[in-house]
Formats: structure tokens, C-alpha cells, sequence
């Protein structure tokens, strides 16, 4: 699904992902940083730019790439599978520096929660990813023991919701927007 313009920050901006994304999309998703973190990828930029065109047609299914604002891409982030008010978040791979990579999950939840008005996403963590369990509590996340995959890795689900993020949108906005010096 596709919204009319674009997400804005002071850091980044949020843009639906289009089929010109495809090249990128996929190779962020075999970069061997990611890789060991995210359920693995294997198709070709044609295979990539179908499932792009499926996934911008799909209600409830919200896909951005993240771009800097020197008009680099940094990332992407989603939102998808929305069903009534809650739905998932996920397809996170974030290359910027920490306050690009905040302001952008910051983006999309307000955009679920302030703008869809979900009151909540969840997704899972590879258990070994610590730095993404930590980077998910800024965002006042609900973190589920861990369990087996489908793959039999270890995750644990995390739930992200309405209330909690409203709790946090002060610090996290004195973390990204605060003057510096």
C-alpha cells in the first residue's frame, strides 16, 4: 500500500518503496551485516520488483526505504499486515548514523500509531541481537521470552504498543531533537 508523499524528519525521510528501489532493497537485505539478523533473501531484482509491486497493491502493508537528507537511501523500515488495530513491524535494516536510525522506527510508529491508529505492532528479534533488543526499549517495546523459530533460531517476539510509545515520544524526541552543539 502507498501514501501520498513521503514521511518527513529532520534527519531522514520515509518514501514508499517503489520498483526503482528494487536493486537496493534486495541488497540491503544480503548485506552480511543484516543477513545474520534477518530471515534470508534469495531472488533476483525482477523477483524483487514483483514482489514491490504486490506488496505497494496489498491494504495494509506499508514499506518505506529511508533516505538521508543528502538523497542517499539508509534503509527501510515497515509496517504490514494490518488487520483491524493491530498489525507488524519489521523489514528494519538501517545503515545510518544513530539518530537517522531512530528518527526513521520513530516515523513509523507515529505514522501506525498517530496516523492508522494502531495500538499495536509486533515482530520478532533474533535472540543473539542484542543491539536490536535495546534499540527496540527506546521505543517502550514489551519483549516475549525467547522461543524456537520456524528456522530454529532462537527469537523473541516484541510488542510495541500505542500507549507505551506515547510514554516515550518525549524522551525520544529530546534523543533526536535536541540542539547540539
Amino acid at each position: 500500500m502507498i501514501i501520498e508523499g513521503f514521511l518527513e524528519g529532520k534527519y531522514v525521510d520515509l518514501k514508499p518503496c517503489t520498483e526503482d528501489d528494487a536493486e537496493f532493497t534486495r541488497d540491503i537485505r544480503k548485506d552480511p551485516e543484516f543477513v545474520k539478523y534477518l530471515p534470508e533473501i534469495d531472488n533476483s531484482i525482477d523477483q524483487q520488483k514483483a514482489w514491490i509491486k504486490s506488496q505497494r497493491a496489498k491494504d495494509g502493508d506499508y514499506f518505506f526505504v529511508v533516505w538521508d537528507k543528502a538523497g542517499n537511501r539508509i534503509g527501510t523500515v515497515s509496517v504490514f499486515d494490518i488487520v483491524g488495530k493491530t498489525g507488524k513491524t519489521g523489514r528494519l535494516a538501517l545503515k545510518g548514523n544513530a539518530l537517522q536510525n531512530i528518527e526513521a522506527q520513530y516515523l513509523s510508529f507515529d505514522f501506525a500509531f498517530n496516523t492508522l491508529n494502531i495500538q499495536g505492532l509486533w515482530g520478532f528479534i533474533y535472540t543473539e541481537n542484542h543491539r536490536a533488543i535495546r534499540f527496540a526499549q527506546t521505543f517502550g517495546v514489551t519483549i516475549e521470552d525467547p522461543k524456537e523459530s520456524d528456522t530454529g533460531r532462537s527469537i523473541r517476539e516484541v510488542w510495541f504498543y500505542k500507549n507505551n510509545f506515547i510514554k516515550q515520544v518525549n524522551t525520544i524526541h529530546r534523543m533526536i531533537y535536541r540542539e547540539r552543539g
